[in-house]
């Protein structure tokens, strides 16, 4: 019979992949760029859209997205991109990946990191990720509190295995 121990141990070394992996990313998101002279406006943001050859998840998962929303990524990970975000909403974002199970996997190693492009704002960031059904298929949900308005920069990034590490990142403009 395996201990609670034991379980933890043989997920140590994948914890800790994922620790390193996350703040690998963080580091990286984090480098000092030069901040715009002046605020950029809602034109000047590269809001990502939906482009001509959309994002077709993979069979069996649903295809279709809310009337003002739209899937974005690849088999490794995808989400829904919402283009109507405000400011301390505490939205909720869901990701998902062909054949994630969490019955298989456990906690989802989740890491969303928003950096504000148009100015001056700290990290947003939350790795604590859950997990829901949708249309009889599991998906990885987390949130994230965006304080201010303007041009933001959503990533995210998995780990399903030491050698499997998927990023997904995105932009929106984000309403007062």
């Amino acid at each position: 019979m395996t201990t609670r121990r034991n379980i933890f141990m043989h997920f140590r070394p994948l914890s800790l992949v994922f620790l390193f992996a996350t703040f690998a990313f963080l580091l990286a998101n984090c480098s000092t760029r030069p901040a715009p002279s002046m605020a950029a406006n809602r034109q000047s943001c590269p809001i990502t859209k939906p482009s001509d050859r959309p994002f077709v998840p993979p069979a069996p998962y649903s295809s279709s997205a809310g009337s003002h929303e739209f899937l974005y990524g690849s088999p490794a990970l995808w989400t829904v991109v919402y283009p109507d975000w405000h400011a301390h909403s505490g939205g909720k974002l869901p990701f998902f990946r062909q054949g994630y199970e969490s019955t298989n996997e456990g906690r989802p190693r989740l890491a969303v990191v928003a950096r504000r492009r148009d100015g001056e704002s700290p990290l947003v960031w939350n790795s604590l990720a859950g997990s829901g059904i949708i249309e009889g298929r599991m998906f990885m949900v987390t949130g994230i509190d965006i304080p201010s308005s303007g041009c933001w920069e959503i990533a995210a990034h998995y780990v399903s295995n030491p050698g499997n590490i998927g990023t997904l990142t995105y932009t929106v403009w984000v309403e007062p």
